[in-house]
């Protein structure tokens, strides 16, 4: 067996970390990138050398192809490894890479030209004898020309895209037009490639990808099929490996088209082949990747194969060294994408410091991340944090495992996913496979208000037990302290503690067997508690109950069951709150428009002077790879706008400062 000495991961994010961990599996020393922002990401401490890539952007940073190459030759190493995203499905690096005396470990430029067009893959694709989507390819012009044509709903995608940018839903000609426009534009900024093409849409599909690898040798070998129907916006959400949606024959005549198109076009490393599957049971070619992807630890965990490791082997030159008979189906697993973003608020994208960062302790479960607690997650990249992956012997355990697991764990400091992943894995829709890949988008409301009422529902006494266990007697005194010889209790038997606005009344009293805490009329007998870091444990009526606490400026938050809530009590003088704000003030906040997250201003769509109404789009801001319109909120004028395109802004910055109408008000 060959191996490689040294290799480059021109990449960041948990991908890195990845293949940093299989680098060093087999004895490869590494060579980590990365920008000013991501000094604290562990792909950075993990890897053998780190080297700082100078400048601010995507394009001066991560994307520039010639500081990557210069750096690699620098360094001495023999392989470029671009995980997935940025150079993954370039064939010019690749080219240049190859051209510069380096190995990339992926396919060749030439397998990933023909996969990455879109329009030139389906004929290819459709040549074997694969069925395929219509589709209709040009520019918007040329497009909206053909619409008498096609047969809507349609699907307008990006031409040299993926990830879901670029794509837009028609239900009609006449929305063609603005949906083309929209997609050109993201094709450009995220692509570099404006080109466009509109498929023949499936309203309730579901999507299923075959993982394949290829040897230099000849062989090419599947490992299986997964599903990934759990979606939103066209981003994958939950993934799981084998399809709960396939029987042994659709399985079959997947894998065996997949293998086909490999085998035919000389592929070779790491790539899949996406299919969508309508609700006759037909299947269509959607597109190959020609790269690792972020879900294929699923693949991993049901066929006991290491496919990073399997990419690292071969791009060495080195065979397969396994037969397709070795591979084997056992088990199930789930993998859960947990991403910096507000489900409540149209998955808004967060970024800022993390403050806590706590999973259970649990040899079970896979969690591969590139973040740690107190580091700041940048607005500068897509938001995904961590992939949570769990297997069990079969779909039915294995989403019991995942359900625990989300239940056990606590972010805080950002917004997160968190919630709506535990309530779509606890769905009926998902626990009983009938999801699709526009159900979220179809009933995001009734999913949000599923997982508001579990957190209404969840028992707030114990919330405050837990507060004033945390407050008044756990923390240590000193030994002469008065609290320590009759307890704070006994000074102070009765507070008021709120959370999030709601008061609850406690009392408590100490007797024999524990203490009792009286909140409002009901008692709870609390015998034992333990506090280590921000991990609290308390026996509650002869339950454990586990909680994580930490405080912030005026208030206490405290999480468990994978909620998180902010508690007050005047009884603490540093939460003590008096409420001073007067009606000037609260009119004046309503004239300034501000940003709700980091990110930078894509366009603005008014100028000073100009009449706005209430949900006007004032302008674009862009934020971890999201679009996110910023809307007036009441009928006025603009008075002054305080920033311009291309501006970096951050949380809470003044954008727009709006006057009554003058016009109007005469």
């Amino acid at each position: 067996m060959k191996y490689f000495r040294k290799i480059l991961i021109a990449n960041r994010g948990e991908i890195a970390v990845r293949i940093i961990r299989a680098a060093q599996k087999n004895g490869i020393r590494t060579v980590a990138v990365y920008a000013a922002d991501d000094a604290d990401s562990l792909h950075v401490s993990l890897a053998d050398e780190a080297v700082l890539l100078s400048g601010k952007t995507l394009n001066e940073t991560y994307l520039n192809q010639d500081k990557i190459i210069q750096i690699a030759l620098e360094s001495g190493v023999e392989a470029i490894h671009p995980g997935y995203g940025f150079f993954s499905e370039n064939a010019a690096f690749a080219q240049k890479a190859a051209d510069s005396g380096l190995i990339f470990i992926g396919p060749s430029p030439e397998n990933i030209r023909l996969m990455g067009e879109k329009n030139q893959a389906f004929k290819y694709v459709e040549s074997l004898g694969i069925p395929v989507l219509p589709s209709f390819r040009g520019t918007v012009e040329e497009l909206v020309q053909q619409s008498s044509e096609m047969e809507f709903p349609v699907m307008v995608k990006a031409s040299g895209g993926g990830g879901g940018k670029g794509m837009v839903i028609c239900e009609s000609p006449e929305e063609l037009f603005p949906a083309l426009e929209k997609a050109e534009r993201q094709a450009i900024s995220y692509f570099g490639n404006g080109e466009l093409f509109v498929e023949k849409y499936l309203p309730r599909a579901r999507h299923l990808e075959v993982q394949l690898l290829a040897d230099h040798h000849g062989n090419v070998l599947h490992f299986f099929e997964r599903e990934c129907s759990v979606q939103r916006n066209f981003q994958k959400i939950i993934e799981e490996a084998p399809s709960p949606s396939i029987g042994k024959d659709l399985r079959v005549e997947l894998t065996s088209a997949a293998v086909k198109i490999a085998r035919s076009m000389n592929y070779r490393n790491a790539g899949t082949i996406e299919f969508l599957l309508d609700e006759t049971g037909h299947f269509y070619f959607l597109e190959m990747n020609t790269r690792i992807q972020v879900e294929h630890p699923v693949t991993e965990m049901i066929t006991n194969t290491d496919l990073v490791s399997l990419q690292l082997l071969v791009a060495a030159g080195n065979p397969l060294p396994m037969t397709q008979e070795d591979i084997q189906i056992s088990g199930h697993a789930v993998e859960v994408r947990l991403c910096a973003e507000d489900a409540s608020h149209n998955f808004l994208p967060s970024a800022g410091k993390l403050k806590v960062w706590n999973f259970p302790e649990d040899q079970n479960i896979r969690l591969e991340t590139f973040v740690s607690e107190g580091i700041t997650v940048s607005p500068n990249y897509d938001s995904l944090l961590a992939k949570i992956i769990v297997r069990g012997e079969n779909r039915e355990k294995a989403i019991c495992k995942m359900q625990h697991l989300l239940s056990e764990t606590c972010i805080s400091g950002i917004h997160t996913n968190l919630p709506f992943l535990a309530g779509l894995v606890e769905s009926d829709a998902f626990q009983e496979n009938k999801i699709y890949t526009r159900y979220i988008d179809e009933n995001l409301e009734l999913i949000n208000q599923q997982v508001q009422k579990k957190r209404d529902n969840l028992n707030k006494h114990k919330l405050v037990i837990a507060y004033l266990t945390f407050h008044f007697q756990q923390k240590e005194q000193p030994e002469n302290s008065v609290w320590n010889q009759i307890g704070f209790w006994r000074m102070m038997p009765q507070f008021e503690v709120s959370i999030e606005e709601e008061k609850y009344k406690c009392q408590i009293e100490k007797t024999e067997t524990g203490h009792v805490f009286k909140i409002n009329v009901q008692e709870y007998l609390i015998t034992d508690w333990d506090l280590i870091g921000k991990k609290l444990e308390i026996q509650i009526d002869q339950q454990a109950e586990k909680f994580y606490i930490f405080e912030e400026i005026g208030k206490t938050l405290i999480g468990t069951n994978g909620f998180t809530y902010e508690l007050q009590s005047n009884s603490l003088l540093q939460q003590a709150k008096v409420d001073r704000k007067n009606q000037e003030t609260i009119n004046i906040f309503q004239n300034l428009i501000c940003a709700d997250l980091f990110g930078r201003v894509l366009k603005i769509n008014v100028c000073e002077g100009d009449i706005v109404c209430s949900g006007q789009n004032l302008l674009t801001l862009e934020s971890m790879k999201t679009e996110i319109h910023v809307l007036c909120a009441v009928d006025a004028q603009i008075k002054k706008i305080h920033i311009k395109e291309g501006n970096t802004v951050i949380e809470k910055q003044l954008l727009v400062e709006l006057e009554e109408n003058s016009v109007q008000s005469q």
